[in-house]
């Protein structure tokens, strides 16, 4: 029976046009673990299931993998394969709270992507920290997908297959325009020197290889998305609806996860209150 429901539940995530590759190269590992453990798709085994889950892996990961399985399962019974979801009779795992890195303003940033040699990586990431665009985003963007006429550019690879449209920076605009006229011909924006995309684990090597020199601290590019959105909202008094379009999320609760907290501005905020004169 367990592999009757390995094989639905694999066709499930295959033919999801909402997940992304990463989502699901993820969800392929958790079901492929659970019907590897699990002798049903019952409560008593879901149970157990857990249990050996909380013995091995960290409680992030826990929470993540239950809540794919129950997102999962509701397909299953949507397509009648499953008479009832039995993970929304169990309490799931509340997920830990982010521990919050704490953040890389603009000037910093942009010192460590100013010491890239390389103009296309340099170009790459300079994208990535006035646009806020996912990595994967950036990766697999067009020429076709630039508009300079209009200052803008066309996000087609957004994550759950969302597009959306992002202004371009002024000085950005100046970037790209250079890399167009230099860089590789190919009908991708970024690729190296042999015309195919960049290398994810070469590209990130690069950034963290830079920053650890340059400021003794690890940049990733999930970093310079957060530095985008957490610049525009504190610094430039950017509305959190807009910052939320900008970003590509669908609720306003992710975006203020970007939005990281600065002692500075909590400190000015309390030296703000007024003294009152006690009565």
């Amino acid at each position: 029976m367990m592999t009757f429901y390995l094989e639905r539940l694999l066709a499930i995530i295959e033919q999801s046009p909402s997940y992304s590759p990463l989502t699901k190269k993820a969800y392929r590992t958790d079901v492929r673990h659970f019907c590897r453990y699990a002798h049903a798709i019952d409560i008593p085994s879901i149970y157990r299931y857990l249990h050996l889950l909380k013995q091995t892996y960290a409680p992030t990961t826990v929470a993540r993998r239950i809540h794919a399985l129950a997102t999962l399962c509701d397909a299953l019974v949507a397509e009648r394969a499953l008479p009832k979801n039995p993970f929304l009779q169990i309490k799931k795992p509340a997920r830990p709270l982010p521990k919050h890195r704490s953040p890389f303003n603009y000037t910093e940033a942009r010192r460590v992507i100013e010491t890239l040699q390389d103009e296309t990586l340099y170009t790459f990431y300079f994208l990535l920290l006035h646009t806020g665009l996912r990595f994967n985003e950036a990766r697999q963007l067009y020429r076709n997908d630039l508009d300079l006429t209009e200052r803008q550019l066309f996000v087609r690879h957004g994550k759950g297959q969302k597009t959306r449209y992002v202004p371009l920076h002024d000085e950005l605009i100046r970037v790209l325009t250079r890399h167009l006229e230099d860089g590789t011909p190919s009908d991708y924006l970024f690729v190296n020197d042999n015309g195919r995309l960049l290398d994810p684990n070469r590209t990130r090597r690069q950034l963290r290889l830079a920053s650890e020199s340059l400021i003794g601290r690890v940049i990733r590019p999930h970093d310079l998305r957060v530095t985008f959105a957490t610049t525009l909202y504190r610094e430039h008094q950017a509305d959190l609806l807009t910052v939320m379009r900008l970003l590509g999320h669908s609720d306003a609760k992710t975006t203020q996860h970007y939005i990281l907290p600065s002692t500075e501005v909590a400190r000015s905020s309390i030296n703000r209150l007024m003294p009152t004169t006690h009565q």
